[in-house]
């Protein structure tokens, strides 16, 4: 291969990207191994190269050295699809060893790039190169162990990720960079399910064993900075020899007793139509508050005043809040009192509002937290999971509400940023009973029966038809609680469409398992909220069974708001984790708390978790 003529690519895999010095240079005695970061903009130049190196490869006697080649200038100037399709033509018996290697990681790092992470573990787990991995230098086995761990987190193979970072930290001398591989292997920890970490008691791998212990102790503590603190001290009295506890994680190393506020006011509206939603919220912050004092290792409890924003109004609540000495606020639940505040430049004390609102074109104001069951959150997440699935066209059921229009609304918009296409939507009525009229137009069920009945009047009365629906349909998202989903899905099932994927947001499914009558659901996946899966908390949440779901929802933001209150300090800090919440793994960014949730699936009635 022309090694002078190709420039290394600089193109970066998450966990490469910190770690500096892993890819070794070319020579004589090395294969090239690039290392990616992206590029924005086509060098028209170099791709016209690349164009006349390819097509002049079949009069080579190395074509496929030449292909290769062509393939790597294509992505060194920029143009990444194009490189990954030309790979394709390699005949890679055709490569030496070394250069099958070279071929490998190149292609194993591309396919990361753009999103096919399942294509990387194909190409590093080919017979081939597993048995010449036995021989690869250091450089190359950490670049080796670094694409199979990224592809691995990505595919949510956790374990198998941390095994190969584990092996990955052995291989590597300075500390930068074992701290680097640190920060990612503590990263993926913060994702798991409680009842995974749990596994650290009893774990065979020393290390990942030591790793989920402190892991362990961490979630445990969330909502505690002291005891958070004394823990990991602990931890490394017991575990000196552990890497983690001679080069901690970032988070970890910078770990210090925030002062928690003493005093926190909630904001919430008593009376009326608001009661029963916001005694909910209010009992699950009390329920967190109380497991807090449970803990009984700090005595930094806070003092908790509650004001009733029904009989005053907001401005005076919040003022009657600062003057008793509230260090915190939390609140307020309603849309319109938050959009109040966002007519504020800057708010006294930090306040995590219970809502969140739209403040596309506005400057949110200092202090102010935005934390809320936004729909734009759920949305987002299955319309990014959907297009990595390759579904392009998609038929969208919601409520004909406030919040089916939302929700609806932002996906459509961001599904067709995407480039994908929302064939038709329907926006159904609280009071519907049978879904087949209201689904038979957007699977032009009604066009194939009207065609039908044509064809036996003008042609044969005596011919049998039957209705067929539109080919181009490759999901449905459906938006709405359990009774009404579970017509939605048997009403798809019997117009011809059982065969086509559904997906749902998290309203579907309230922690509370019916299997009777889930079974009409069996196949709809869903992003659900990790206090609906058993084992994801280290305490399981208990809102009353009688509530409806959405209540049932809200009693997990009250534990949230709990949670977020005693950790907004570290989630602004640059290296901060996220936290494991009961309505999502929650981080903050521009001031709005941001919920990433899981994914499970109906299966004969019962709910069955999901990869990423």
């Amino acid at each position: 291969m022309n090694k002078k003529r190709l420039p290394l690519i600089v193109f970066a895999v998450s966990i490469l990207a910190f770690i500096s010095g892993c890819a070794p240079t070319t020579t004589k005695d090395t294969v090239r191994v690039p290392v990616f970061a992206g590029v924005e903009v086509a060098d028209i130049n170099v791709l016209q190269e690349a164009q006349a190196l390819l097509e002049s490869a079949p009069l080579s006697d190395n074509a496929d050295n030449r292909i290769f080649d062509a393939a790597v200038m294509f992505a060194n100037a920029g143009d990444l699809p194009r490189s990954a399709e030309v790979l394709g033509l390699v005949v890679t018996q055709q490569l030496s060893d070394p250069q099958y290697t070279e071929f490998s990681l190149f292609a194993a790092e591309l396919d990361l790039s753009l999103g096919k992470p399942q294509s990387t573990a194909s190409r590093l787990g080919q017979d081939r190169f597993a048995n010449l991995s036995k021989t690869f230098n250091t450089q190359l086995q950490k670049h080796s162990l670094s694409l199979q761990a990224e592809a691995n987190f990505a595919l949510g193979n956790i374990e198998q990720g941390l095994l190969n970072s584990i092996g990955l930290v052995g291989l590597l001398k300075k500390k930068q960079d074992i701290r680097a591989v640190h920060n990612s292997v503590w990263h993926q920890l913060t994702l798991l399910p409680y009842s995974y970490l749990q596994k650290g008691q009893t774990h065979r791998n020393a290390v990942l064993a030591g790793w989920l212990q402190l892991a362990q102790l961490n979630r445990k503590y969330q909502a505690n900075a002291q005891a958070k603190e004394l823990a990991f001290e602990n931890w490394q009295l017991r575990w000196r020899s552990h890497p983690a506890a001679k080069t901690a994680p970032i988070a970890l190393k910078q770990l210090k007793r925030n002062a928690a506020p003493s005093q926190v006011a909630l904001l919430l509206p008593l009376q009326e139509q608001y009661e029963v939603p916001s005694y909910t919220l209010l009992d699950g912050f009390m329920g967190a508050y109380y497991q807090f004092l449970d803990e009984n290792i700090s005595a930094d409890a806070p003092e908790i005043r509650v004001y009733d924003t029904s009989v005053q109004s907001l401005q005076r609540a919040y003022n009657n809040a600062v003057e008793d000495g509230a260090e915190m606020i939390i609140g307020p639940m309603r849309q319109s009192e938050v959009e109040a505040l966002l007519l504020v430049s800057t708010l006294p004390v930090p306040t995590l509002s219970l809502n969140r609102v739209d403040t596309s074109g506005l400057t949110q104001p200092e202090n102010l937290f935005q934390f809320g069951l936004a729909p734009e959150d759920e949305m987002a997440q299955i319309a990014d999971r959907a297009w990595l699935q390759g579904k392009r066209n998609v038929l969208v059921v919601a409520p004909n509400n406030g919040w089916g229009t939302r929700s609806t609304a932002f996906f459509n918009e961001y599904w067709r940023q995407k480039g994908g296409t929302v064939l038709d939507q329907v926006a159904y009525p609280s009071s519907v009973k049978d879904f087949t009229p209201l689904l038979k137009p957007p699977l032009l069920i009604d066009l194939s029966e009207e065609r039908a009945l044509q064809v036996k009047r003008f042609v044969n009365s005596r011919i049998k038809s039957k209705a067929r629906r539109r080919q181009d349909l490759d999901l449905v998202v459906i938006l709405g609680y359990p009774v009404v989903a579970r017509q939605i899905k048997p009403a798809l099932d019997f117009l011809y469409a059982s065969e086509v994927p559904v997906v749902a947001t998290s309203h579907i499914y309230n922690g509370i398992e019916q299997a009777g009558l889930d079974r009409d659901l069996t196949g709809v996946e869903f992003s659900a909220m990790p206090w609906t899966l058993p084992g994801h908390l280290a305490n399981e949440l208990k809102p009353d069974r009688r509530l409806h779901t959405a209540y049932r929802h809200l009693y997990a933001v009250g534990h949230d708001a709990f949670l977020l209150h005693r950790n907004l300090n570290d989630l602004q800090s640059e290296q901060a984790m996220p936290l494991f919440g009961a309505t999502g793994i929650l981080s903050l960014s521009e001031g709005v708390i941001v919920r990433q949730q899981k994914w499970a699936e109906f299966r004969r009635g019962k709910v069955i978790e999901l990869p990423p």
